[in-house]
């Protein structure tokens, strides 16, 4: 287990670093918070540099953000941030506790909100929502 410290908001958070059967997993908690947010990105960014994928730093930020921030605004429930690195891709994968499903919308163009799922399914290489009564999981992969 890695420690790191987010910017001067001193958010911390725990970083479970472990080996799955196509690489290296790693895996951090966050609260329903608006600091978890810039959170989530500095980890997805430190976890793409650790597993060798800088190339994919810049994208994976932009999305995990967008996720994390559907997370405090609409979903109000802890969330687990995971990235899975190998075999010449990653996968990016935000969880919460909240079953409702998010929909695309067709925001105004003056709208603050609203482009996150539009996002991913632009940006992603593939995407997807793994869901239950007990909540989502919404993942996407980006590859070279």
């Amino acid at each position: 287990m890695l420690r790191f410290q987010n910017g001067p908001s001193g958010h911390r958070y725990e970083v479970d670093a472990a080996h799955a059967g196509s690489g290296t997993v790693w895996s951090t908690s966050l609260p329903p918070e608006a600091r978890s947010v810039p959170a989530a990105r500095h980890f997805t960014s430190n976890a793409l540099r650790s597993l060798g994928a800088p190339q994919h730093v810049d994208e994976a930020e932009l999305l995990v953000s967008e996720l994390a921030a559907n997370v405090v605004l609409h979903a109000h429930t802890d969330m687990r941030v995971s990235i899975l690195g190998g075999d010449g891709r990653v996968r990016v994968e935000v969880r919460d506790g909240d079953p409702n499903l998010p929909r695309r919308r067709s925001p105004d163009p003056m709208a603050l909100d609203g482009r996150g799922v539009m996002l991913v399914d632009t940006l992603a290489t593939a995407w997807g929502i793994n869901g239950n009564d007990r909540g989502k999981t919404i993942w996407f992969e980006l590859a070279n």
